[in-house]
């Protein structure tokens, strides 16, 4: 039984992409709503200021006012909207400059809110800017040449439009903050719907296996005693020893199952030491000689010294070993294993290397539970294709990485250990 795997990260990381794409769309376009309504605001009271200075500082009444104009036209639905009232309710005030950048005089018939003192500060400030058009406290200025000077500046009090504008920035920020609130809500409960059934069957297939091969335990011993026993009084045949391999087989694969399921437990080892990994692998490798050396293989491990990783020694001498056992299974007669480790900016590097008779390798699936690229030949071997995607689990465990190549009649297992 190939067990199904769940994608509970993927699932999870799937989800969260969703949620922050939704929430930066929305306050990108609560930005660009900002934004064009400030663009908008500013450029209604430029073209105020400019229907004051081309009527000599002052607003004209409506039935004075040009009635083709196209700014009369652009103001019919803006916040400044020209008419009847316009002259009245405008609030503004104007300041006239000399040829040597002196104030000549100061026209407040139309403002009340500032005095003549702040009027002159004001102009001041804007006088020495380099802005034709721009802001300054609640007010929209612009400036008026003659000549290449400055001899008017417009100020145009812009209050009620900056506080509407200040009212729509809360009230947007608001409803944001709140619609923001309720989005994080619904993904949180959606979230967890959508993930929960595959935690539960998840959770449900670990145990299972772990439950079956337990159960399988028992029995499976009872059957490899029994054919020893046999064996024992004499009772030698093909069947019986046929028994003996399929029950040791079965036992290996039990037990594979079992790390398998344990190592699916997203849990932190802490049980770390440092390991000498070239050290580490010169033992592991030494129990495969006897059986390289009847198909006339050459082993060879190319280390650097010093190569130091901290991680879980049981598990590493697991991941060599099932390397090395591939290695042994899948190279060809009168071929070579070449194992070879060094540094890297991450930490330890590490490949095994094996000859194969073998043309056709699919690679990327190597490390699939179950997966066997040729099962006539699994079968020969003992290979339940569970091996490398414990190797594969090793390694995650240990934030690594491994991979599987193909060159030519050789395949390659490289990876890095932190």
């Amino acid at each position: 039984m190939n067990p199904v795997k769940y994608p509970l990260k993927e699932s999870y990381f799937r989800i969260l992409i969703v949620f922050f794409s939704v929430v930066v769309v929305f306050a990108i376009m609560n930005l660009i709503l900002m934004v064009s309504l400030r663009t908008y605001n500013n450029s209604q009271a430029d073209q105020m200021t400019r229907i004051i200075s081309e009527n000599n500082g002052t607003v004209p009444k409506m039935k004075d006012y040009d009635e083709n104009s196209s700014n009369k036209q652009f103001f019919r639905n803006s916040f400044y909207e020209f008419n009847e009232e316009s002259a009245y309710r405008t609030r503004y005030f104007s300041v006239s400059i000399n040829a040597d950048r002196q104030i000549k005089s100061v026209d407040m018939d139309h403002v009340a809110a500032i005095d003549e003192k702040k009027a002159v500060r004001m102009t001041k400030l804007v006088l020495f800017s380099p802005k034709e058009v721009g802001n300054i406290g609640n007010y929209r200025f612009r400036k008026e040449y003659t000549n290449g000077v400055v001899s008017d500046i417009i100020f145009l009090d812009c209050k009620e439009s900056q506080e509407f504008y200040r009212l729509v920035v809360t009230l947007t920020i608001s409803v944001s903050a709140l619609l923001t609130l309720l989005i994080t809500i619904i993904f949180i409960i959606a979230s967890k719907r959508v993930v929960r059934p595959f935690e539960v069957n998840s959770q449900r297939q670990k145990q299972f296996i772990t439950d079956a091969s337990h159960e399988l335990k028992t029995p499976l011993a009872i059957i490899s005693a029994n054919a020893e026993v046999l064996q024992y009084k004499g009772e030698q045949n093909e069947w019986l020893q046929n028994i003996v391999e399929q029950a040791k087989r079965m036992g290996k694969l039990i037990n594979q199952l079992l790390v398998l399921a344990k190592l699916d437990e997203v849990q932190e080892n802490n049980e770390r030491q440092e390991i000498d990994m070239k050290e580490l692998v010169e033992k592991a490798v030494e129990p495969f000689h006897e059986v390289l050396e009847q198909k006339d293989v050459m082993l060879s491990v190319e280390a650097e010294d010093g190569l130091i990783v901290r991680a879980n020694r049981e598990q590493i001498e697991q991941l060599v070993t099932i390397l090395m056992d591939n290695a042994s299974k899948y190279v060809n007669e009168h071929g070579s294993i070449v194992w070879k480790l060094g540094k890297n900016h991450k930490g330890v590097a590490f490949s095994v290397a094996n000859t194969t008779e073998e043309d056709k390798i699919d690679t990327a699936r190597l490390f699939d539970r179950f997966y066997r690229n040729d099962s006539s030949r699994s079968s020969k071997t003992g290979g339940h294709g569970i091996g490398l995607s414990i190797a594969k689990k090793i390694v995650d465990a240990h934030k690594g990485s491994i991979a599987a190549e193909s060159e030519g009649n050789t395949v390659i297992f490289s990876g890095m250990i932190p």
